[in-house]
């Protein structure tokens, strides 16, 4: 098990020359990448229309769910992807990830989705976890909607759930797997809006996996502070990972 020397504030760090496999066996290449609290990411390809989506893949790694085919992962100071995986689930804890298609229970509601995690990892006594549900789902205005299935409601509403779900115990590190209803409101729906303040309140490092470029998207995250980091594809395969 090893770590490496970094700042208390430094969230993840990336390896020069980590590499993933996406669909179809294509192989990418991600820049070197350090993001620390309060700082938010956007990666995206290169190119403007990549063969394949490059970018599940790579936001699952960065949830610590698969693993590079070659490189490190620093999370909080932890080389990842060299931690057994019970310690891995373990600081898996700390991971707010959000699934591009969805990812909600589709036999619980709303509400009972975004409990989840509050009651496996939050610690809470029931009328703290009470209090603490009901300001997120005011806080995402999930209020007349949060005893519903997630069939009885529309995309954007979903989005926003797993959001809400996803950032329900303030995790340092947050990774998005595509842009949910960014093209519906353009950054000014409560999803989005929440996601900025987050951002601002500098407790948490954020990293969004784009599937191609965005000139609007990007021009609004830069405006929000927000910084851009590209993987490319390769014209080989990697070799398999060293410590496999």
């Amino acid at each position: 098990m090893t770590s490496t020397p970094s700042s208390p504030q430094v969230v993840l760090k990336l390896s020069d020359g980590m590499r993933f496999i996406s669909a179809h066996d294509a192989p990418w290449t991600v820049e070197p990448l350090t993001v620390s609290r309060g700082e938010w990411v956007a990666l995206l390809p290169d190119r403007e229309e990549p063969v394949v989506d490059p970018s599940a893949p790579l936001a699952r790694i960065l949830a610590t769910l698969n693993e590079p085919a070659v490189g490190t992962m620093h999370l909080l100071g932890r080389d990842v992807y060299r931690l057994d995986y019970s310690v891995r689930r373990r600081l898996r804890s700390q991971v707010g990830f959000v699934h591009g298609y969805g990812g909600l229970l589709s036999s619980r509601t709303l509400r009972d989705n975004i409990t989840l995690p509050v009651s496996v990892h939050g610690g809470l006594d029931a009328p703290s976890e009470r209090r603490l549900i009901d300001r997120i789902v005011h806080d995402f205005a999930l209020d007349r909607l949060q005893h519903k299935s997630p069939h009885e409601v529309d995309g954007s509403t979903r989005w926003r759930t797993c959001l809400a779900r996803a950032t329900a115990l303030d995790p340092p590190w947050l990774v998005l797997e595509g842009l949910g209803n960014w093209e519906m409101d353009r950054g000014r729906g409560t999803g989005w809006r929440r996601l900025a303040d987050i951002h601002r309140s500098g407790r948490t490092a954020i990293a969004i996996c784009l599937p191609r470029q965005n000139p609007g998207f990007e021009s609004w995250f830069l405006e929000q502070g927000g910084r851009l980091a590209h993987f490319r594809r390769l014209e080989t395969i990697p070799p398999e990972r060293p410590w496999a």
